[in-house]
């Protein structure tokens, strides 16, 4: 039998991403009860940093606006209402406040009802040194 109070206490122990993590898990179990889902919670290399910024999804049929929830130099987590399949490439593309063009190759890791978790390939090469500067200024 599963010991649910040490559940609670690593899940208090946890930091803000994973937390996300975790709720979106619980969420999606909700929604599917009797389907069956595994998921693995792994260390992100790169933390995530908060953000709220209009970008475009492009895959292969459609271009999507979308909003950038929170994003690294290895991956992002996209608000959108149209879903995209999982292990999906598409490209993201945005711009800064300073009005700097990134534009990313990335893959749909995840997808769940609030939008997309994406692993990012790459960068676009003018904006790859430029991006990490973007990055510590969040």
């Amino acid at each position: 039998m599963i010991d649910k109070l040490y559940l609670i206490r690593q899940i208090l122990e946890t930091d803000e991403d994973t937390d996300i993590k975790i709720l979106s898990i619980l969420e999606s179990a909700k929604e599917n009860p009797d389907t069956e889902n595994i998921y693995r919670i792994d260390e992100r290399v790169a933390k995530r940093k908060k953000i709220a910024i209009e970008v475009n999804v492009c895959t292969e049929q459609t271009e999507i606006v979308a909003e950038l929830e929170d994003i690294s130099c290895t991956g992002a987590f996209i608000k959108m209402k149209k879903k995209i399949d999982q292990d999906k490439n598409i490209s993201i593309i945005f711009t800064d406040s300073s009005g700097k063009k990134f534009t990313f190759a990335a893959k749909v890791m995840r997808v769940n009802h609030h939008g997309i978790g994406v692993e990012v390939d790459t960068i676009s090469l003018s904006g790859d040194g430029d991006f990490t500067k973007f990055l510590d200024t969040l």
